[in-house]
């Protein structure tokens, strides 16, 4: 049901090297934002969902829920939609509203559902998205700043103002770079942290990334609610030691990453580093098969997905006899620390 409350905007120019699009502005007081269930700030492993399609390339919303009861019974901490890793490019705007509203149905207050709200058209479907989220229980929303025709870090830096000043629940900065927008620097998020207090969290995926973490928990305390990972995982222990407050992995081994997790926050790096090493083989051959494909295999022979396909492929690569014994092997290594069966 959408919220009867409605908010008054005015519309506030942006200069940069994208030209001058118009972005809405809230004129009203912002409350202090919905955190977590419990109250607290988010914390711990946040695996990016899988869109599962159909043979016919249609979502495939009964996996989908599934998905979203796999990640609850796997032991993760919260999850997002749709993000890189779900494939949000090939989706259309209906399909991202519809679906996010099966996830935040299925997973009914068992866990935050974080939604992402990035468009081409960001200065007015990344607010409907945004608002939409709001409206439907989300709780919070994820965005990367804008990434076409070479957006400027001032544009990034009023693209964000606008969308904690669009909804009243937390957004996470995914700071990525490359071919989705530019690098933010450190002091340019803080600054929207003490800007907006209790908004902001991060998703911090630039080069060097460790350090760059390190740096962002430095000198964002105070301002910023937590400093999260990406890339899979594969540095999270030494993200860990720097403070991280959690990560953005796959959901294929989410149950492995939160017990990574858990073991290291209770004080046993010993257990954590163990369980850490034994994944980092499986990650270095989804460095060579694809990462994408590989973890849509995984959720397959985990019993969670009915099929490994993509709307459009990403790849060209096609595994042979050697990827596909190779992969049986390490994915048998990882069964003992599993906590769903199939």
């Amino acid at each position: 049901m959408m919220k009867t409350n409605r908010r008054s905007f005015i519309s506030t120019a942006i200069i940069g090297s994208i030209g001058a699009p118009l972005f809405a502005m809230d004129t009203y007081s912002k409350k202090a934002p919905r955190t977590t269930i419990a109250g607290e700030p988010f914390r711990g492993i946040f695996p990016i969902m899988q869109t599962p399609f159909r043979e016919d390339g249609e979502i495939d919303l009964e996996v989908l829920r599934k998905e979203v009861n796999f990640i609850i019974a796997a032991g993760a901490h919260g999850m997002a939609w749709p993000q890189l890793a779900s494939e949000f490019y090939v989706l259309s705007d209906e399909e991202r509203l519809a679906t996010a509203e099966v996830i935040v149905s299925e997973a009914n207050g068992r866990l935050p559902v974080i939604i992402g709200v990035q468009s081409t058209n960001y200065w007015k479907v990344a607010l409907k998205f945004a608002r939409h989220a709001e409206s439907i229980g989300a709780d919070g929303i994820i965005s990367l700043p804008p990434y076409m025709s070479n957006p400027t870090v001032e544009a990034s830096v009023r693209y964000y103002e606008t969308l904690a000043n669009t909804v009243d629940i937390p957004v996470f900065i995914q700071n990525s770079g490359g071919r989705w927008g530019v690098t933010m620097p450190t002091d340019r998020i803080v600054a929207l942290g003490s800007k907006f207090p209790q908004t902001f969290y991060v998703k911090e995926e630039g080069d060097p990334v460790t350090h760059r973490i390190g740096a962002m928990i430095d000198k964002g305390k105070g301002a910023l609610q937590g400093v999260f990972s990406g890339g899979d995982g594969t540095t999270l222990l030494n993200e860990l030691r720097r403070g991280c407050a959690g990560s953005m992995t796959g959901v294929g081994m989410v149950d492995i990453y939160a017990k990574i997790f858990n073991s290291f926050t209770a004080g046993k790096e010993k257990q954590a580093q163990e369980m850490f090493d034994k994944m980092m083989s499986f990650q270095m051959f989804k460095r060579t098969a694809g990462w994408l494909p590989t973890e849509k295999a995984v959720l397959k022979e985990r019993g969670v997905f009915t099929n490994s396909k993509m709307r459009i492929a990403p790849y060209d690569l096609e595994w042979d006899e050697v990827d596909r014994q190779e992969f049986q092997v390490l994915f048998d290594r990882l069964k003992p620390f599993f906590e769903v069966s199939n």
